[in-house]
């Protein structure tokens, strides 16, 4: 029955109803206790038997001995096989015994391991009911603490808003009294400004009366009979050594150099290869308080004097020690320390070191405009003061122009010192890499202008990672041959406001980067100069676009330029004022001869292109004519050129103020000064062009087309293209 534990209950049901297990234990003490000699017929006859008594109960003794009950099957089978067998009465009687106790045993053992799984199923249960309280106990307790965390992050938020409402309560009444006191600091230093400038006015005037009642008694020039205002506003586009010549003329004269608005803006560079640092520090000691600009670039004759000068003008926003160089450390400091309200400052081509960085780091805290063009003497060490220190964190522009020994590191260093910077210079950097400029975009996502002129490293990495961090204005690039049609397709995406864009010198740029440049709607300089896998294709779908509707300087040079395009330019381009077409060799008569009809052209640059007529008097009468606001002209190495083109150029171009007439045999002295008086430059002669002056030497006459650009924070391109007489003003 143990065996059957988990039969089927059918099963078990019916070996219980039939007494299966009471017919088979007398069956086999049966035959224990007989011990016939053929058991199977034994069996045999004792199941006819029990077949015969069906209703006969087997009832066996837990005691010593099994005590069948009256007319049982058992005892009849005992009976019968101790009467059949009395001699061995004794023997079966042992056997008897040891098979009841074999079966005590069995029942002892079957209870015992029923009594040990009842026991153990007991057991794990209840470790099953204590591992069940202890997660319900643990799950009601989380639920109890969640919700408590619901209530007290209610309270903190509640509490969190009412601090801020205090705090912005305070912050506005704060700023409410800080307007007020700064107002009524501000109306007190406007009232003190108006009281000593009346004073100073006065001063003025009364020396302009006296001097006027001289004049009056004395017949004297025009401009001292003018009224002052007047006078003065003539006076004020004379440069400062002008000024001081005019000092030396008349008191009226010398009463309206010394008005202290003309003070307010000093340009010593026009004056530097003859004005002394004796005479700058005369000037700056007398209106030192008046004055707000001072360019002194190229005054390599300043002294220490003439520094302590600088440093004692309180009221200076913009200094220009460009090329300066006598400036150290020790004279930054000084200036630095003192002109505490300095916005711009240019140190280009100067010998500063990493002092001159840590100084402005200190003590310049509005500085806003900052070049180092070409300072080789500071390393990553000084830039590092950028992001240390407390000063210069409101750089918006900064130049680093030629500066080679700029690591990663330095990049790093201004991109976390100088974080709001819009503009950066790095032109003439081939050690400037994508690295450099990943680690500089970082942080500055402010920028709208990038100058990158000679870099001729950078992938498109750099390109895709400008697009990631910046939307421009103005990009500028030269001389890179690893920048392709994705590097373009990126900024172009990024940058729909971009304006500017100078590519000159990219031979990778093809036709497909023009396609995405005439997605720009307001580009209005273009320079692909010297990109000679661009053709007319490319430049078809550019000039098509709306985008050229603002276009107003274009520069082609050396590029693969047709006649269809020259008329699709003059056509589509209703702004264009600057037109550049050197050695586009493609270009003849008929295109050129189709510029006539551009109105608003002012500067035309037609270098090495293959025309077959001459330059001609005919010529300059046609030239003149499309050209009413032409302002530049050279016309060097037109031999064909006659008296007669000066006759033209004097009558048909009132607005022309720079003319170059080299190696021009045909034209005489004589004509060419009489427009002289009419231009600010000016230049001729008559000498025979030298061998090189030909289309064989394209450096050359690049070199004597193109114009100086003008620079915010001047460097090195500054230069004039020549040595050329300029006339005053």
């Amino acid at each position: 029955m143990a065996s059957l534990e988990n039969a089927d209950p059918s099963l078990k049901e019916y070996i219980l109803k039939n007494s299966l297990p009471q017919i088979f234990q007398s069956l086999l003490a049966g035959l224990c206790t007989s011990c016939p000699d053929n058991p199977l017929h034994y069996i045999e006859e004792k199941l006819l038997a029990i077949q015969g008594s069906r209703e006969i109960d087997i009832v066996w003794d837990v005691e010593d001995d099994l005590y069948p009950s009256d007319q049982t099957l058992v005892h009849d089978m005992i009976g019968l096989c101790i009467s059949e067998n009395s001699d061995d009465d004794i023997t079966k009687s042992s056997f008897f015994e040891e098979a009841l106790h074999c079966y005590r045993r069995s029942l002892m053992k079957m209870g015992f391991m029923a009594w040990k799984r009842y026991t153990l199923i007991r057991r794990i249960e209840a470790v099953i009911l204590r591992r069940n309280m202890d997660t319900a106990k643990s799950h009601h307790a989380r639920n109890v603490l969640h919700y408590t965390f619901r209530i007290w992050m209610k309270w903190v938020q509640s509490k969190k808003k009412r601090k801020s409402d205090a705090i912005k309560k305070l912050q506005k009444v704060h700023k409410l009294l800080q307007c007020r006191n700064i107002f009524f600091a501000w109306r007190y230093v406007v009232q003190d400004s108006k009281r000593t400038q009346q004073y100073i006015e006065r001063w003025e005037n009364s020396l302009l009366e006296k001097s006027n009642q001289e004049v009056d008694s004395i017949n004297n020039d025009i401009i001292s009979a003018l009224p002052s205002k007047l006078s003065l506003k003539i006076f004020q586009y004379l440069e400062s050594g002008d000024l001081i010549r005019c000092a030396k003329v008349c008191d009226t004269w010398m009463a309206i150099t010394q008005t202290c608005s003309l003070w307010n803006k000093i340009n010593f560079s026009v004056e530097k290869h003859w004005i002394q640092s004796c005479d700058i520090e005369k000037i700056l000691k007398k209106y030192r308080p008046f004055v707000v600009h001072l360019n002194l670039r190229g005054c390599m004759s300043l002294m220490w004097p003439a520094f302590r000068c600088i440093s004692e003008c309180r009221n200076l926003q913009e200094l220009n020690l460009s090329e300066c160089t006598n400036i150290d450390d020790e004279t930054v400091r000084i200036i630095s320390e003192s002109c505490q309200s300095l916005l711009y400052l240019n140190l280009s081509h100067t010998y500063v070191t990493n002092g001159t960085l840590k100084v402005l780091s200190r003590s310049c805290m509005n500085l806003q405009y900052l070049s180092l063009a070409h300072c080789r003497r500071f390393t990553d060490k000084g830039l590092q003061f950028l992001a240390t220190e407390k000063g210069c964190h409101g750089l918006v522009y900064i130049d680093l122009s030629g500066c080679t020994q700029i690591t990663v590191d330095g990049f790093r260093s201004i991109a976390d010192g100088c974080s709001v910077l819009q503009h950066i210079v790095f032109d003439n950097m081939p050690t400037f890499t994508d690295r450099c400029l990943q680690v500089l975009t970082a942080k500055c996502h402010s920028l709208v202008t990038i100058s990158l002129l000679g870099s001729s490293h950078l992938t498109d990495t750099a390109f895709k990672t400008i697009a990631e961090a910046a939307s421009l204005i103005k990009l500028q690039i030269e001389g890179n041959e690893h920048i392709t049609d994705i590097g373009w397709k990126a900024v172009c995406k990024s940058s729909p406001n971009l304006s500017h864009l100078h590519a000159a010198d990219c031979p990778k740029m093809t036709d497909a980067s023009l396609k995405y440049i005439a997605s720009l709607k307001n580009i209005s300089y273009l320079d692909i100069s010297d990109c000679v896998r661009v053709s007319d294709v490319g430049l078809r779908c550019f000039i098509d676009s709306p985008s050229v509707a603002k276009l107003k300087e274009f520069n082609l040079s050396n590029c693969r330029v047709s006649d269809i395009v020259v008329v699709r330019i003059v056509q589509r381009c209703s702004m264009l004022t600057t037109l550049n077409l050197a050695y586009c060799e493609s270009l003849t008569d008929v295109g050129i001869e189709f510029l006539s009809n551009s109105r608003c052209l002012v500067c035309l640059d037609m270098t090495g292109c293959h025309m077959q007529d001459k330059m001609t008097d005919v010529s300059m009468q046609y030239l003149t004519g499309s050209g009413p606001h032409l302002r530049e002209l050279d016309i060097s190495g037109c031999v064909l050129l006659t008296d007669r083109a000066c006759r033209i150029l004097l009558k048909g171009c009132q607005t022309i103020h720079s003319l170059t007439m080299l190696y021009c045999r045909g034209i005489s002295k004589q004509a060419a000064l009489r427009l002289q008086p009419r231009l600010k430059h000016w230049e001729h002669s008559r000498d025979d062009a030298p061998y090189w002056y030909g289309y064989d030497d394209l450096d050359h006459l690049m070199q004597l087309s193109s114009k100086p650009e003008k620079q915010d924070i001047p460097s090195e391109y500054d230069n004039s293209r020549r040595h050329s007489s300029t006339l005053p003003t």
